[in-house]
């Protein structure tokens, strides 16, 4: 669903998505692939990782305000106001729990 495989790999079957054939939508544009393994900085906060991730894609073009929205409203719909100003952390450093570091990677994606 997210495009991740091979484009010569071919479907067999009827693939139904909301009740829309495969041709009438677009795939990558409705499904996203969150990898199993939390790739972080471990001496970056929630905050600043998610910054980061947001310019990264472009999502704010310029320095400033936008990037701070952007960044605000991930934190608030995945839950992560409460931990926004902790380190992530890693396998040395103390950090945020595993369920908050989950859906850190899910906001960078």
């Amino acid at each position: 669903m997210a495009g991740k495989l091979d484009k010569e790999l071919k479907t067999s079957g009827r693939v139904i998505y909301n009740g829309h054939g495969l041709n009438e939508f677009v795939p990558q544009r409705t499904a996203a692939y969150i990898s199993q393994h939390d790739l972080h900085i471990g001496e970056m906060t929630v905050r600043e990782t998610l910054t980061f991730s947001a310019r990264c894609q472009g999502a704010a073009a310029t320095e400033g305000q936008e990037a701070h929205v952007v960044t605000d409203y991930v934190l608030k719909i995945l839950g992560l106001e409460v931990c926004a100003d902790t380190m992530v952390g890693d396998e040395m450093l103390r950090g945020i729990s595993g369920g908050q570091r989950k859906r850190v990677t899910t906001g960078k994606n």
